[in-house]
């Protein structure tokens, strides 16, 4: 389920459920994929469009908030198989196959649609903003960090950190000023850098690797500097 606007999405298999509580009356039914076995496993909402993942599948899909149109499809198999390749482990070749999208953020101030896959990458996805529809306005970014498992959620919360800022003159004091940023978290069970594959390959899972953790991406502010 997934509210709206003043309506609830429902969905049953391969079909959405377009609810008005008011009444508690189905107003829209459409469905979501041409293969009826097919379920959808996650929706997430950003200006005038739904996200929708299928169960199982690669592939996310984009409809219309309020028509149900379908608008566009993106499929990140190939981005995450282009990770892993020249990979010397078996192991890490077989995360490449049958990559399935298992958690979705999609962020309206930040622009981008966040993708948690089966294999622990997360993939980072330029949307449009509002009030144009959230379709892909990029190229896809790989995070370094993930998980050695599926990605089990996405999540956005904010976080205060403090700015440090010098002081122009003798006569000045250096101040901290207080600063509210995005940040988005992830788990999954281990946290992997996927810029030494071949040094992870040669590894066996500790038991620390097979906990639950938590990564988190900080968004600096607009006027946040580095």
């Amino acid at each position: 389920m997934l509210p709206i606007g003043d309506h609830m999405w429902c969905s049953c298999g391969s079909q959405i459920f377009v609810i008005s509580p008011r009444n508690a009356t189905v107003e829209h039914l459409f469905s979501t994929h041409n293969n009826t076995s097919a379920q959808v496993y996650k929706m997430v909402s950003c200006g005038s469009g739904v996200w929708l993942a299928i169960r199982n599948s690669p592939v996310i899909r984009l409809f219309h908030a309020k028509t149900g149109e379908h608008l566009e499809d993106y499929d990140i198999s190939t981005v995450v198989h282009h990770l892993f390749t020249g990979s010397l482990s078996a192991a890490q070749r077989r995360r490449a196959e049958n990559v399935r999208v298992t958690a979705l953020l999609a962020s309206a101030n930040t622009g981008a649609l966040w993708i948690g896959t089966s294999s622990g990458v997360i993939v980072v996805v330029p949307i449009c903003k509002p009030p144009v529809a959230p379709k892909v306005s990029g190229p896809p970014f790989l995070s370094f960090m993930g998980h050695y498992d599926g990605v089990r959620f996405l999540m956005q919360a904010q976080s205060r950190v403090k700015k440090f800022i010098a002081a122009e003159s003798n006569d000045q004091e250096a101040v901290f000023e207080e600063i509210t940023s995005q940040v988005v978290i992830s788990c999954g069970k281990g946290m992997e850098d996927f810029r030494d594959l071949e040094s992870n390959a040669s590894q066996t899972l500790s038991e620390g690797q097979n906990s639950s953790y938590l990564v988190v991406w900080h968004y600096p502010a607009a006027d946040e500097t580095t």
